[in-house]
């Protein structure tokens, strides 16, 4: 399964509550062997496209088709809450193409408070599947980095107090429990930085 977040702002970040609020867009991809069709035997078919949901949304709309159960590890609110269910774009070779809009929030680790007003703030968000381990689902980066910043008109921040600096992505791997020596769980670890906006703590000074 290939993975990717567009980090597209920083929506809110709560020092207190060791959470961080992210508006992001999350795109996954993957190839289901049972969608494969021949376009010329359905009128040069090039497109189709699925729906993807759990039924939670108000028209209680189930998923048409299978989807990797891809989660946020350090959640403070799972991805199924806090993402838009949406439909997948689908290809004639089985390549399933699904993006979706809204929140990541992770419950952070913070460092970095000690330089407070001049902080930058970091934060590892870990994604991978709860269910299935690597014998099943081991993710991989969206085209080949996983990871971008902004990208759309309204990314960015005119003014706010967190401001998105850096963002990585590395692969990690969690050993077998030792009743399965054969299963690892592979996970991706996001790695992300805010910069405080310092200068309201500095005038008058």
């Amino acid at each position: 399964v290939e993975f990717g977040i567009n980090f597209h702002k920083v929506f809110n970040v709560d020092i207190s509550l060791s959470v961080a609020d992210l508006i992001v867009w999350v795109r996954q991809q993957w190839i289901d062997p049972r969608l494969v069709w021949d376009p010329l035997q359905y009128d040069g078919l090039e497109n189709a496209y699925f729906w993807i949901g759990d039924g939670s949304g108000s028209g209680g709309e189930t998923s048409e088709i299978w989807s990797p159960d891809m989660q946020l590890w350090n959640q403070e609110s799972p991805l199924s809450d806090s993402l838009t269910d949406i439909h997948a774009l689908v290809k004639p070779d089985g390549t399933v193409f699904w993006s979706r809009p809204g929140h990541i929030k992770p419950a952070c680790k913070f460092a970095g408070l000690d330089s407070f007003p001049f902080d930058t703030l970091a934060c590892t968000i870990e994604i991978g599947s709860w269910a299935y381990s690597g014998l099943y689902i081991r993710p991989t980066l969206y085209e080949g980095t996983g990871v971008e910043i902004g990208g759309g008109e309204t990314s960015g921040e005119a003014f706010a107090e967190y401001s998105l600096k850096t963002a990585l992505v590395e692969h990690h791997t969690y050993p077998p429990f030792p009743s399965s020596p054969e299963e690892d769980w592979p996970v991706l670890f996001y790695h992300v930085t805010f910069e405080r906006a310092w200068q309201p703590y500095t005038r008058g000074y």
